[in-house]
């Protein structure tokens, strides 16, 4: 059953992308696939796959940090001032999360 549930997930995401590319090329809509940044997803994705499956570890939360603060990167913001404020907050959000 899970494999026919992500089989489905799959395919319909291919039709939602296909349908949009294909309404970029008519002229209808303005798509792109790839955006600045877009190769994060190799990092970010695994990761969130890892904590929705595993739950919380320090290797999956490192790969959705590191991603997004390349990401973040790419997309010109400079979150220097607030990297400690907002590590201290994803700590505190871990150490809840995390199964005992």
């Amino acid at each position: 059953m899970k494999r026919d549930q992500s089989r489905l997930i799959t395919a319909v995401i291919l039709i939602v992308v296909g349908l949009l590319l294909l309404a970029d090329r008519l002229g209808w809509i303005d798509f792109t696939l790839f955006f600045n940044g877009w190769w994060t997803l190799f990092l970010i994705v695994p990761g969130v796959y890892g904590i929705a499956k595993n739950g919380v570890q320090v290797g999956n939360t490192l790969l959705v940090v590191i991603g997004g603060i390349f990401l973040l990167q790419a997309w010109n913001l400079d979150l220097s001032n607030y990297l400690l404020p907002i590590a201290l907050v994803a700590f505190g959000v871990v150490m809840i999360a995390k199964k005992k």
